[in-house]
């Protein structure tokens, strides 16, 4: 079956449908997850509630986008609530893997493993309505369209909140002598 057909089917209370569709989407719902939790047990526990969240909410699902961009925004949204909940600063705790080196340079990796650390501190300082902005834009690589969709803000509130999250985070580096 197309993946519309299993969407339609699954809308209609068709469970293997939605086994099929979700497995086509099980390793992208883990990895979106992860990003947001950072740990494999929290990122499984936000993983399920997100597909138990998504068979919920099918019906909803008017295809007015990919089924993909709304599996992504469920799974966001659901990271986010645990997030909250917990009270957690921590959305990212990674950039360090996008900046390190390795190339096999010991004294550039460590060097490289430092300012990762300090790049994370200084995120977990921006106020909470920025960090998933930077973890989608800038880990994530979306477009300003996908980030604004998954958010429920415009593509302007987005470019905004971009712009001065990159401000801030420049502001503490500099601060906090990391750069």
């Amino acid at each position: 079956m197309q993946e519309t057909e299993l969407i339609k089917s699954a809308q209609n209370g068709n469970v293997q449908a939605f086994d099929e569709l979700i497995s086509a989407y099980e390793k992208k719902i883990y990895n979106i997850a992860y990003k947001f939790m950072r740990n494999d047990h929290d990122a499984q526990d936000a993983a399920q509630d997100a597909i138990i969240k998504m068979y919920g909410n099918l019906k909803k699902f008017s295809f007015q986008s990919a089924f993909s961009t709304w599996m992504y925004r469920v799974t966001a949204n659901t990271c986010l609530d645990i997030l909250r909940k917990k009270k957690a600063n921590a959305q990212i705790d990674d950039f360090e893997n996008v900046i390190t080196s390795r190339d096999g340079n010991p004294d550039k990796e460590a060097l490289n493993n430092e300012l990762g650390a300090g790049i994370k501190s200084c995120i977990r300082m921006l106020p909470e309505k920025y960090i998933p902005i930077i973890v989608l834009k800038d880990v994530e690589g979306m477009k300003y369209e996908e980030i604004a969709e998954i958010m429920k803000i415009s593509v302007g509130t987005v470019k905004s909140r971009i712009s001065r999250a990159r401000e801030k985070l420049r502001e503490l580096l500099i601060t906090k002598k990391i750069l």
